[in-house]
């Protein structure tokens, strides 16, 4: 049985789930890390963040440490199962492997997007055209920061 992710009315936005990529480095010699967000994605089912996470895992797979070698190939046999089931249940999942002093790390979590619309009334928006933010509650509208 699937539970609801977020209780809402049908008109306010759609669930979706948001997939992203870091790799951390080494900085310094203080053994801090550095993160840099690589790569982003926005997929409509749990099954497309897990697609998206294997494919992503295979392109890095033979730069990975020998261990974390191992470990990918598991969870590219068997471990997508879990994967899968904690998305459908509304959890996030991440899977991390190491290559030297780099770490990366992809992760998938359930977001809700909202719907967004420029008009051509209001203030100006980051772009510099007029803009302003569609509340789907109440289909009113509200100026951009």
């Amino acid at each position: 049985m699937r539970r609801r992710l977020i209780h809402r009315p049908a008109s306010v936005g759609r669930a979706g789930w948001w997939c992203e990529f870091v790799a951390y480095a080494a900085v310094g010699d203080g053994g801090g890390e550095g993160g840099a967000r690589m790569r982003t994605s926005a997929v409509g089912t749990p099954e497309h963040a897990l697609v998206w996470m294997r494919l992503a895992v295979r392109v890095l797979l033979s730069a990975f440490d020998p261990e974390d070698t191992e470990r990918a190939l598991r969870w590219l046999e068997h471990g997508q199962w879990e994967a899968v089931m904690r998305l459908r249940a509304g959890e996030p999942y991440a899977f991390s492997a190491s290559s030297g002093d780099t770490r990366v790390e992809w992760s998938a979590r359930p977001v809700l997007f909202l719907p967004m619309a420029c008009v051509a009334e209001g203030p100006p928006g980051p772009c510099g055209r007029p803009a302003r933010c569609l509340v789907a509650s109440g289909l009113r509208s509200a100026p951009l920061p």
